[in-house]
Parts: structure tokens; C-alpha cells; sequence
């Protein structure tokens, strides 16, 4: 019995099929396929639902199923959360109910997203993200083969150079038939996500360092500056949290979510009054048309508690609505502004509600359930994805909302065991093997007892 509750974890055809599946679904990022049909081809990925479900009649093995349901549930409530302050909102304002259907069905394939990833982990626990890295990153190498097909070699390997060395400079990319084939913008991120991931929270893998290169190399083939700057900061924050104990962590972690809302308000407050807009073009910041959006969007909402929000997707909506007409201020329908669209869609008590849920309870949730270890990660990769959220769109791009929820998944069932230590006894230490010896067992006294097990 015990073989066969681990068959799936260790089945080369499951692991193999599982991959296959991401990497049918990562290839529909290659832009020849996406104008083609669109998000289409994400939904191969579900093909991990299919056969999870199929293990399980076939098992009858229902272990993890208590804790990997609590994962789903909290994930799901802040989506469920996001739709029904929406409805409300379009109720107010009496929207049709086609209007209103569009809305729901935009943000529920969320909802998809979270039951393919609970399906990854059921079957493969702590190596669900690094399988899910390999089906990416696959995909990734045959996307830049492909882009480097049009130019060759020789003239890829030269664009991706000149690209790296101008730091992603806008006149380089767009002279580059082969930089724009590769500039997969979800996957680009998730890239920075998995650098992070593999260097700080996957303990007991032999290659991760490998891993990490490899993740690396792809973020930088597609590289966005925003997302370089948010690596660093995720690097950092978990560097600085690796040197504390459970309570600097536990701490850290409190003031880190309380800092992030109080930044995300005044930081839409700032965008409003057009002190972000001024402050890049003063120092030559490339905004890429981005001001021009803020500003036009800027007519549509006010800082205000009395201000109660337009809806999920009203920004997309607003945009495509004028784009071909004398209104149009760029040729996109982005927003390229997560949190100034998360206020203006969901108004000032629904924003406030949904970041004091995405930030400081489900922190408060990994600490208490999962421990400190675990709430470190969760915040240091959303972290990292939070500097992407405030120039561009990636909160819910299908990728990286997938991963920064599965990794803290797997780093809950990885095996996080302290490397034991030379010597036993203390007086016959080092100074440096004593010093870790004592904050070993502080950290021992120090620590909670997470609510949550594997089972």
C-alpha cells in the first residue's frame, strides 16, 4: 500500500504525461500561437485534473486530502471575494447581465488555475513546481529555437547579447525580429519566481543550483527590467529572513504585510495626482505610454472611501472601447497596473479588502498553518511579483499566478531538515559550529507548532 500511494510521485509516466501537458500549454506563449488562438491552448494543462482524478478511482488514495483542500480553499476565497464584490458593484449599477456573465467568466478561469495546481501537488507534493518548471522552461527552449529559425544562430545569440548588455533598451527590441519572437512576457516572469524558488526553498534538491542557471539564462532571454529589480528584492528579503530566528520572522513577515498595503494605498494616490508620472519623466524613466493610461484612466475614479468601483475588467472594457476612436491615447488595452486596476475595478472598501486578504491574512495563514518557513516563501515570491504588479499586468497572467501558489505547496511537503552538525558536544565546537548549535535550539524554543500536518 505504501508503494502505491507514491506512484504517481515517482511514475516516469505520470511525471512524463504531467510535463507533456505544461509544456503543450506554455507552447500556446509562442506568439505565432497565441494570435492565432489566444489562451486556447492553456487549457491542455487541465489534462493534470484529468489524470489526478484518474489515480484517485483508481487508487482510492485520499491522503493530503484535508490539507491540499484548506490550500484551495483559502486561494479560492480571495477570487470567490474579488467576484462577488464585483457583482455587487454591477448590480449597483445595473449592468446587463451578459455584461455581468463576461465579467464572472474572466476571473473564474482562476478558479481552473487553482484546482490544476492542487492537482499537481496531490500527485507529486514537493516536486509538483519543479515538474511544472520543466514543461516551462521546455517550452521556452523551443520558442528561442524557433524565434532563432528567422534570423539564425549567429544572429540570435548577437540580438540577445545586445539586448542583455541595453539592458532590455526599446529601440534594441524593436529592431530585433528574434527579440520580439522570444519576449514572452508570463513566462519571462515566472522565470524570476523560479530563480528565487530554487535558490532558497528547495532544500533537498541535488540540482537546484543548476535549476536556478537554467531559469536564469530564460529570464534574461526574454528580460524585463521591472522583473530584474523585483528578483533582487525577492532575493533579498529572503536572504535577510534566513539570518533570523521564528520570531524575527514571524515579525518581519507582520511588518512586511502591513508596509505592503500602506504602500499599495498612497501608491495609487501618488499615480492619481500624477507624482509617479512626473518623478519618471523628470528622470528619464521609460513609461512605454504608460502615463498616458494612468492619466486617462485617472477621470474614472477618485481616492475616496466613498468611492465604491466599476467592476472587474473595466479597465480592459474602457480601453478597447476607444481604441480606434479620437479618445484613444495608446495603441494598447492593458492597463499595465495591477494595483491602480484593482482599485478602480473594485473601489475603495473592495480594494482595501482584497489587499488586506492577498497580503496580510494569508501571511497570517502560512505562519499559523504552515509555519514561518513556509510564510517566508510565500512572501518573498509575492514579493517579487508585487514591483511587476505596479507597471504591468501580471496578477492574474496564467503562469505566474499558478506557480506563486504552488511553491509554497511544495516547500509545505518538502522534507526541511537542519544539516546536522560536526560535533555533538559544545565545548568541543568552533566558535562558528557553537554559534550555530545555540541558534538552533533558540530557534527551537522560538518556533510554533504549525496547525496544519501532512498526513
Amino acid at each position: 500500500m505504501h508503494e502505491l500511494e507514491l506512484t504517481t510521485k515517482k511514475s516516469k509516466l505520470f511525471i512524463g504525461l504531467y510535463i507533456f501537458f505544461i509544456f503543450g500549454a506554455a507552447m500556446g506563449d509562442w506568439k505565432v500561437l497565441n494570435e492565432a488562438l489566444g489562451a486556447l491552448p492553456k487549457v491542455i494543462s487541465a489534462g493534470a485534473l484529468g489524470i489526478a482524478f484518474l489515480y484517485v478511482l483508481w487508487s482510492g488514495n485520499f491522503k493530503n486530502f484535508k490539507p491540499l483542500s484548506r490550500f484551495a480553499i483559502m486561494y479560492s476565497s480571495i477570487i470567490i471575494g474579488i467576484i462577488f464584490c464585483s457583482i455587487f458593484i454591477w448590480i449597483m449599477d445595473l449592468q446587463s447581465f451578459s455584461y455581468i456573465m463576461k465579467g464572472v467568466s474572466k476571473i473564474s478561469y482562476q478558479l481552473l488555475n487553482i484546482a490544476i495546481l492542487v492537482a499537481a501537488v496531490y500527485m507529486f507534493e514537493e516536486n509538483a513546481a519543479k515538474y511544472t518548471f520543466f514543461g516551462i522552461a521546455a517550452a521556452n527552449f523551443v520558442i528561442i529555437i524557433l524565434g532563432a529559425a528567422t534570423t539564425g544562430i549567429g544572429g540570435a545569440v548577437s540580438d540577445m547579447i545586445k539586448n542583455i548588455t541595453s539592458f532590455g533598451a526599446s529601440d534594441v527590441i524593436l529592431n530585433s525580429t528574434f527579440i520580439r519572437a522570444i519576449e514572452i512576457h508570463d513566462i519571462t516572469f515566472v522565470m524570476g519566481v523560479f530563480v528565487i524558488y530554487f535558490l532558497f526553498f528547495t532544500p533537498g534538491e541535488r540540482f537546484r543550483y543548476l535549476y536556478a542557471a537554467i531559469a536564469l539564462f530564460l529570464f534574461f532571454a526574454g528580460l524585463k527590467r521591472i522583473a530584474f529589480l523585483s528578483m533582487l528584492l525577492g532575493i533579498v528579503f529572503a536572504l535577510f529572513c534566513s539570518l533570523l530566528g521564528p520570531k524575527g520572522k514571524r515579525r518581519t513577515l507582520v511588518i512586511t504585510s502591513l508596509l505592503i498595503v500602506a504602500f499599495c494605498y498612497y501608491y495609487i494616490i501618488i499615480i492619481q495626482k500624477g507624482i509617479f508620472t512626473q518623478f519618471c519623466i523628470e528622470n528619464d524613466i521609460e513609461l512605454n505610454g504608460r502615463e498616458k493610461i494612468y492619466d486617462y484612466i485617472s477621470n474614472f475614479y477618485e481616492v475616496s472611501p466613498s468611492y465604491r468601483g466599476k467592476g472587474y475588467e473595466f479597465c480592459v472594457q474602457l480601453l478597447k472601447s476607444m481604441k480606434g476612436t479620437k479618445d484613444q491615447v495608446v495603441n494598447i488595452t492593458a492597463v499595465h497596473n495591477d494595483i491602480l486596476k484593482m482599485y478602480v475595478e473594485m473601489g475603495f472598501w473592495g480594494f482595501l479588502c482584497w489587499i488586506l486578504g492577498y497580503y496580510v491574512y494569508q501571511t497570517n495563514w502560512f505562519v499559523t498553518r504552515c509555519g514561518e518557513k513556509v510564510a517566508v516563501c510565500f512572501m518573498a515570491i509575492n514579493i517579487y511579483m508585487l514591483i511587476t504588479y505596479l507597471t504591468d499586468n501580471t496578477m492574474f497572467y496564467y503562469w505566474s499566478s499558478m506557480v506563486i501558489r504552488m511553491i509554497p505547496m511544495c516547500f509545505f511537503y518538502a522534507p526541511i531538515k537542519d544539516p546536522p552538525l560536526k560535533e555533538t558536544a559544545v565545548y568541543r565546537m568552533n566558535k562558528f559550529d557553537r554559534w550555530r548549535y545555540n541558534k538552533r535550539q533558540r530557534d527551537k524554543e522560538q518556533a510554533i507548532e504549525p496547525r496544519m500536518k501532512i498526513e
